[in-house]
């Protein structure tokens, strides 16, 4: 028969077993998406009706965050791009070309930061809300912003216009 100085011992052991069986080690894994780009569409007027527009696929289109390395470059047919803004900063600057015969535009964003905590596996990640956003007009007519926050990648927050 236990005796009660025992029996303590074996409940301390029992909770320290059932303590550590019952932890989640969530920093191994991470089960969410976390990029958070700003995620642009393209459209053109439909030529059979100009109050419509048309999503469209642009010939050969080269990217790159100014004073940054190229994100894309000479890409045929896309339709869409995801653009990672600045985690330090509170504006992004693209040089966006639609085809390498063609003047390139600046693409500028305006934006706030906020960092999230997602989980100890996610860890932080930043949202960012756009204030605004334009460009030159070599070749992009206008830029719309179709969502403001930007806490996810699929959602379009961004159309040009040409």
């Amino acid at each position: 028969m236990p005796t009660a100085r025992n029996m303590k011992y074996l409940i301390l052991l029992l909770c320290c077993i059932t303590a550590l069986a019952s932890c989640d080690d969530d920093t191994k894994i991470c089960d969410q998406d976390t990029r958070t780009f700003a995620n642009l569409r393209f459209r053109y007027p439909n030529p059979n009706n100009n109050n419509i527009e048309k999503d469209t696929a642009l010939p050969k289109v080269t990217v790159f965050a100014l004073g940054k390395d190229s994100l894309i470059k000479k890409r045929i047919g896309i339709t869409g791009l995801q653009l990672p803004l600045d985690l330090g900063n509170d504006t992004s600057r693209f040089y966006f070309q639609t085809d390498s015969a063609r003047v390139a535009d600046t693409l500028t964003f305006a934006y706030r930061r906020q960092p999230h905590f997602v989980s100890a596996g996610c860890g932080v990640v930043m949202y960012f809300n756009i204030d605004s956003a334009w460009s030159t007009s070599h070749i992009i007519k206008s830029v719309q912003l179709s969502v403001k926050n930007i806490t996810t990648i699929n959602e379009t927050h961004i159309i040009l216009h040409f």
